[in-house]
Formats: structure tokens, sequence, C-alpha cells
């Protein structure tokens, strides 16, 4: 087993351009249950990498996410957060994602509301995906609400970016640890994908 732990320091352009290369040549996941979406690869390559103590996913839906995050880093949780009760077809992905990953947990809440609730239980969140509801006033209410609980190592990551409901959203994400790949999730109206660090 690899016992290199990611710093804070190592995270660059460079290296998570060096993991989206990595996803990209990533075997997809072999059930047709779960879409081999590039960027699914990408959160299953970065958690190998950043070894997380806790993944969250905003917005579960299929739970493609989740898994990856999961199977990624199995020594780390991952807790999934929706507040809809799920389609049959997701209810059903659900029960094979938590037959697959014994550290993968379900938590049905706002995703806003649930960040202290989280953070409580289960501690400081290494990494972050936000992929509930795609726009921007949300995204920045849930990015706010789970700011104060990011470890001092957290990497961040958003879908849809192209959707016009998220515009201006990039721009008004602070600081300069950031960087777009967008080859993770091409479309010109439903891609774009984006990382933020500590």
């Amino acid at each position: 087993m690899n016992d290199y732990v990611l710093e804070a320091d190592d995270m660059k352009v460079s290296w998570f351009e060096r993991l989206a290369v990595q996803a990209l040549a990533a075997p997809r996941w072999p059930s047709p249950r779960f879409p081999p979406s590039r960027y699914y690869r990408f959160l299953r390559v970065l958690a190998a990498n950043v070894h997380p103590a806790l993944s969250v996913e905003l917005g579960v839906c299929g739970g493609g996410a989740s898994l990856h995050l999961a199977v990624g880093w199995p020594e780390g949780t991952v807790v999934g957060v929706e507040h809809a009760n799920g389609s049959p077809w997701e209810r059903e992905n659900w029960r094979i994602i938590r037959r697959r990953c014994p550290n993968w947990r379900m938590w049905h809440g706002d995703s806003v509301e649930s960040a202290p609730e989280i953070a409580k239980i289960y501690g400081a969140v290494d990494i972050l995906f936000q992929d509930s509801v795609h726009e921007t006033w949300w995204t920045i209410k849930e990015f706010e609400a789970w700011h104060p609980f990011l470890s001092d190592r957290a990497v961040v990551c958003f879908d849809d970016l192209h959707r016009t409901e998220m515009e201006g959203f990039w721009e008004w994400l602070p600081g300069e640890n950031k960087v777009r790949l967008d080859d993770l999730h091409q479309g010109s109206t439903e891609g774009g994908f984006g990382v933020w660090w500590r």
C-alpha cells in the first residue's frame, strides 16, 4: 500500500491536470448502471491520491460519483447527501453501492443544512463534490455552508459549469487555487468541470 499522504503544498494546477490525464486513461466502471463519466473517473483517481478521511457528494442521484469516491479510497468515509427519496432505479443503485462499498453512507437531508451535522459526526471534509442544484445562487450557498468544515487540504469539485443557470459562479469562486478541467465533462450547455482547493 502507498503510505504517501498528499500535503496541501503539493496541490497545484499541473498536479490536477495530471490527475485528469490519468482519469481519461482509466478504465470505465464495468456496470452500465453507472454512466462512464470522465469526471467520475477523475473523482476516483483524486480520492486514490488524496487519501481523504471524509469525502462528501451533494446530490447523489444515481450514485456514480459516490461509488467512484468510495472505490478510490476505501479507507475513508464517503457521505452522499440527497434530499429526495429517489426513483426505484436510483434506490437500487444506492443498494448496490452500499453492498459494494461499506465505507459509503447515505444521508437524507438538505445539502446546506446538513453541513454542520455531518461535520459533527464525521469531521472535516477532504473532498467535496457539489452536484445538487446547478444554479449559481444555490451552489454559492452550499459552498459557503461547507467552507467552515473543509480540511486544510480540501478539494472541492463542481460540474455542469456551462449551464446558463451557473453563469457567474466560477468568477465568484474565491481565491486563485482553482482550475477548469472541462475535458472531463464535455458539452456546451451541460458540460464543464472545475476544481477549487485550499
